[in-house]
C-alpha cells in the first residue's frame, strides 16, 4: 500500500462506511478536484451542503456526514484490519489488480480490503462458481478441476458460498492458490470462516470490497459476482440454474467477453435449462466426467470466440424470462 497520506486515509474511511459506494466516492473526488480542495475538506461539509452543493442523495449525504473526522476514522479501520492480518489496497497502487479497472471502469472499488496473499491477484486466474446444492458428479469435477488448475499455478477465484464455491476454494488452497470474494465485509467473513486462516488451508487470499463489518446482503452478492468475473481470465460455472447468482456471474462473464464454460451432470430441470441457454448465448459446455486438464483448458480458453452480439445479452436479464 502507498504511504497513507490524507487522501488515502479519506478513501479508506469512505469505503469502510455503510451506504457509500464507488459512484459516491467518484463524485466527492471530482468535487474536491474542481474546488482545488483536499478531499478531507469536502468530507467536512454538513449533510445539507453535501446534498445541495455536491448533489449527493440525502441518505448518502447523511452517511458521509455521520462518518466523523475521516483521518481518525481511517486510522481506526487500519488498526482493526491489522489485528485481522488485513490491509487496504487503493486503486492506482501497484498491488491493485489492473483487471478490475479494465473490466469495471468507474465502478471498480476505489479501495480493496485484502487478507492473505495478495500476490495471487496478479497471476493467471480461473473463476469457478456454481450451485449451492450441486450433484455428486459436479462436486467431483469441481474438486479435480480446482486442484489441477491450482497445482499448475492458476489462482482459482470463487465467491466463498456453500457448495461448488467452497469445494473449489478448499481444493485449490490445498494444491496451489485461491482467492475468495465474499458478499460480506472482510472482517465479517474472516470471523465466520476461521478455517480459512488455518495453516492447513494453504495459500489463499480474501478480497473485500464492502465495509469490513458489513453483513452478507443480496445486493452485495450481485456486485461481488461482477468482481469475480472481472478478476478472472475465464469462468467455469457448474450447474447454473436459469436464475440466481451463478446465472448472473455467467451473464456478466459473457458481457465482459470472458471465456465462459458451463458444466452440468443433467440436461433436465432448471440446471439443464441454464446450461442450454448459456450455450446458446456463447458459452462452451464441458462434460463433468471428462474435465480438461490444465493444458487442454488453456487451449480451450485461447480458442474461445466471444459471442458476436453481446449487446443482445440485456434481453435475457439476470434471471429466467
Amino acid at each position: 500500500m502507498r504511504p497513507p497520506d490524507d487522501e488515502a486515509l479519506c478513501l479508506v474511511a469512505l469505503c469502510a462506511t455503510e451506504g457509500i459506494g464507488p459512484s459516491t466516492v467518484n463524485v466527492l473526488r471530482r468535487t474536491a478536484s474542481a474546488r482545488s480542495a483536499p478531499l478531507s475538506k469536502i468530507l467536512a461539509l454538513p449533510a445539507g451542503r453535501l446534498e445541495a452543493e455536491v448533489g449527493l442523495p440525502a441518505p448518502t449525504a447523511r452517511a458521509v456526514a455521520a462518518m466523523g473526522e475521516p483521518l481518525g476514522a481511517a486510522r481506526a479501520v487500519l488498526d482493526a484490519l491489522g489485528r485481522l492480518g488485513a490491509h487496504p489496497v487503493l486503486a492506482g497502487d501497484r498491488d491493485y489488480p489492473a483487471r478490475l479497472v479494465q473490466c469495471l471502469g468507474a465502478q471498480a472499488p476505489p479501495v480493496l480490503f485484502i487478507a492473505g496473499d495478495g500476490a495471487l491477484l496478479h497471476t493467471p486466474s480461473l473463476a469457478i462458481v456454481g450451485s449451492r446444492a450441486p450433484s455428486r458428479a459436479a462436486v467431483g469435477a469441481t474438486r479435480r478441476l480446482a486442484a489441477e488448475q491450482a497445482a499448475a499455478g492458476v489462482t482459482v477465484v470463487s465467491g466463498g458460498a456453500q457448495g461448488i464455491d467452497t469445494t473449489a476454494h478448499l481444493a485449490a488452497a490445498r494444491s496451489g492458490g485461491t482467492a475468495v470474494v465474499p458478499a460480506a465485509g472482510l472482517a465479517t467473513w474472516l470471523r465466520g470462516r476461521p478455517t480459512s486462516r488455518s495453516p492447513l488451508a494453504g495459500r489463499w487470499c480474501a478480497v473485500g470490497q464492502f465495509p469490513p463489518q458489513a453483513p452478507w446482503r443480496g445486493a452485495q452478492a450481485i456486485i461481488r459476482n461482477r468482481t469475480i468475473a472481472a478478476l478472472a481470465d475465464a469462468v467455469v460455472a457448474f450447474e447454473p440454474r436459469d436464475a440466481g447468482g451463478t446465472w448472473h456471474t455467467s451473464i456478466t462473464a459473457l458481457r465482459m467477453r470472458k471465456p465462459l464454460f458451463v458444466v452440468a451432470a443433467s440436461y433436465h430441470g432448471a440446471k439443464g435449462r441454464g446450461l442450454r441457454r448459456l450455450v446458446r448465448l456463447g458459452a462452451v459446455a464441458l462434460d463433468p466426467r471428462h474435465m480438461p486438464d490444465p493444458p487442454a483448458l488453456a487451449m480451450l480458453i485461447a480458442d474461445y470466440q466471444p459471442p458476436p452480439a453481446p449487446d443482445q445479452l440485456p434481453l435475457f436479464g439476470d434471471g429466467a424470462p
